[in-house]
């Protein structure tokens, strides 16, 4: 994928922002080229230093793996483009603009299908998320939405919370989503490896039972994950109870240390 300014110049962008991000200076744009779906994120400097420190975040993730060409496999086609003030008339600003592929989110509806194919499904998104792991870092606001499909295979999105494994570096502006948030959160811990299995047991379990976990506030979420969570399945799916009790412990000693280890409870409780 390489877009060149008089490309992106001709195109018809459709702006897809939510009022409160575009408020702080972010711009997310959905257009068609050649019949292929994309989207553009830019951000405009200056105006919140929240959205910005995400959206660079972002960029250096992407601007390293292109360095390093090791970790593609679980992204999607995407470009930087390192100026965009020669797109001021189609009203995009920023000092830098990212293009993405468009990618249909990966967990729907999972009634319809078969115990084999729910494990395929699942060993496809530990395999994105180890990927990510081994290159080094943590992705660190894991959410469904986040997980997508592209060409029969599992690929993961928005990298702006990303950081490196064991990072000093604490981002204390991005903090994750509280649905996904691991116990260990709530009391200021660090992000690691193990809150980002947390967030895929989260994400798992919600997929398997149809439901959302419901709280009306931060402090709601809180007393659900640190004290009040239950795993509760349908008959039919309790052959996943012990996929997610080793993936939502309360206690990181006793969760799931790294996607290794739940790959091999997956393989082999589910035959």
């Amino acid at each position: 994928m390489q877009f060149n300014a008089e490309d992106i110049y001709r195109l018809n962008l459709t702006l897809q922002t939510k009022s409160t991000s575009l408020a702080f200076g972010r711009a997310l744009y959905a257009f068609e080229y050649e019949q292929q779906q994309y989207w553009l994120k830019t951000q405009a400097p200056n105006v919140n230093p929240y959205y910005e420190a995400g959206f660079l975040n972002e960029l250096a993730f992407y601007q390293q793996c292109i360095e390093q060409q090791s970790c593609t496999d679980f992204l999607l086609p995407f470009q930087i483009m390192p100026d965009v003030n020669i797109l001021a008339e189609q009203h995009v600003s920023g000092r830098a603009a990212l293009i993405v592929r468009h990618a249909d989110v990966l967990l729907h509806d999972c009634s319809a299908l078969s115990i084999q194919e729910m494990q395929k499904i699942l060993l496809q998104v530990l395999n994105a998320v180890d990927q990510l792991h081994q290159f080094g870092w943590i992705h660190a606001d894991l959410k469904r939405e986040h997980l997508v499909q592209y060409q029969q295979k599992v690929c993961l999105i928005d990298f702006e919370h990303v950081q490196e494994i064991n990072s000093q570096i604490v981002l204390q502006s991005l903090t994750a989503t509280p649905r996904y948030m691991a116990p260990e959160l709530f009391h200021g811990a660090e992000k690691t490896v193990q809150t980002d299995i947390y967030a895929l047991g989260v994400i798992i379990y919600e997929w398997l039972t149809g439901q959302r976990l419901t709280a009306k506030n931060y402090q709601e979420w809180a007393y659900l994950h640190c004290q009040r969570l239950t795993i509760e399945l349908p008959e039919h799916f309790l052959l996943f109870k012990r996929l997610l009790d080793g993936m939502l412990a309360k206690q990181k000693e006793y969760r799931f240390a790294n996607i290794y280890t739940l790959k091999q409870c997956l393989m082999t409780e589910i035959v």
